[in-house]
């Protein structure tokens, strides 16, 4: 349910930015919430740390996400139950946007870089199958197993291309992973 209400969100901004917005997408992506540190550091919109992961102009960055979503979300949906599947997407998208952000502060070149897009959820989802694989072990070992190469490549692709958020996947991948040893934690209790 939670992840098809959020596919739902995505596509419905991807058809209004691309057929419905008589402005320059990103323009209207800027306007709808996107990951501008700029906005955020000195006009204090704090929101965009969350509204940004909905939103993607070009097709194939959606379609990518979106089937990421669609399969990665349906399992962790079903596996955590609602209230944890929640948490997970959003301790991924607050870690996404905080390491974005801390870089921010640090580079200039970061300061004026707009962010957008679902794959800090999407590397949250690849750090909670790393994380349930170290830690839990049995099946979840064979389901690291066999993302490996996904992940592995994924983690490449990032590095290579200069248009991707290294900050942004980076920090999915950590808060996925962080997300889950907390769940594992507060079930040890």
């Amino acid at each position: 349910m939670i992840t098809n209400i959020y596919l739902l969100i995505c596509a419905g901004l991807f058809i209004y930015i691309n057929f419905i917005n008589q402005e320059d997408k990103y323009d209207c992506a800027m306007k709808l919430g996107a990951f501008y540190p700029p906005d955020i550091h000195e006009r204090k919109q704090y929101w965009r740390f969350v509204t940004c992961h909905f939103i993607h102009v070009d097709f194939f960055h959606f379609l990518m996400n979106g089937y990421a979503l669609y399969q990665l979300g349906h399992f962790f949906e079903s596996l955590l139950g609602p209230v944890e599947y929640l948490y997970l997407i959003l301790i991924s998208m607050f870690l996404s946007s905080l390491l974005c952000y801390s870089a921010s502060q640090i580079s200039d070149r970061y300061y004026y870089t707009m962010t957008i897009g679902a794959s800090g959820v999407v590397y949250g989802f690849f750090g909670a199958i790393i994380a349930l694989g170290l830690f839990v072990g049995g099946p979840f070992m064979s389901l690291l197993q066999q993302f490996m190469s996904v992940i592995v490549i994924n983690l490449l692709y990032t590095l290579m291309n200069r248009q991707i958020s290294k900050t942004g996947h980076l920090g999915g991948l950590i808060g996925g992973i962080v997300g889950i040893v907390i769940l594992l934690a507060i079930q040890m209790v």
